[in-house]
């Protein structure tokens, strides 16, 4: 897909991000605990562990949605192949996290999203090379602040074992993928 302008591909990405979170599916995903089936009556650091997992999911409608736009406009494999992955690892990511009911309405998702449409509009201004560059360097910034994000705030926020235990596993997943963006980015490595 090619587009004609860099303000029609704007348009185009700040759609494929405004249809986000409505794209979630659900599928074979770990059983949420009791404790988590109900937030309407859930103790305030229940709501907080489903306003984390709100922001996990915006993260990974932001990585999908990135991944979309790379898929149209990268020019070379090695990055056509990472969107690729992108798009399958946070899709299976999102729709086990459904099992959870994510809460994607709290001010820190809705935070996340609004970050998402800005980034997806700067790298819309790119063609060429300099889009493959600035979308490999996107994503190391990204993964880098996901990461910090996992370990500053959504894995406190955990107030469940399986939660815990998935969130872990995510933020082996997201490390994976930064050192991969690192490394076809030609950026130190981190070493988190």
């Amino acid at each position: 897909m090619s587009f004609a302008t860099p303000l029609h591909a704007a348009v185009v990405a700040l759609g494929l991000i405004a249809s986000g979170a409505s794209n979630a599916q659900t599928s074979a995903a770990p059983a949420p605990s009791s404790s988590a089936a109900s937030t309407a009556n859930a103790p305030s650091g229940e709501l907080r562990q489903q306003q984390a997992l709100g922001v996990l999911s915006a993260i990974n409608q932001a990585e999908i949605n990135a991944g979309q736009l790379a898929l149209s406009w990268a020019r070379t494999e090695p990055a056509r192949q990472y969107a690729q992955t992108m798009i399958r690892a946070h899709t299976e990511n999102e729709k086990m996290l459904a099992a959870w009911k994510p809460d994607r309405s709290s001010a820190p998702a809705q935070a996340r999203t609004t970050e998402a449409k800005a980034e997806a509009a700067a790298l819309a201004r790119h063609q060429g090379a300099a889009f493959d560059s600035a979308y490999l360097q996107a994503m190391v910034k990204d993964h880098r602040k996901a990461l910090q994000t996992l370990d500053d705030s959504l894995l406190p926020a955990a107030t469940d074992a399986q939660v815990r235990a998935f969130l872990q596993q995510t933020r082996g997943h997201v490390a994976d993928h930064l050192a991969q963006a690192e490394r076809l980015a030609g950026t130190p490595a981190t070493g988190r």
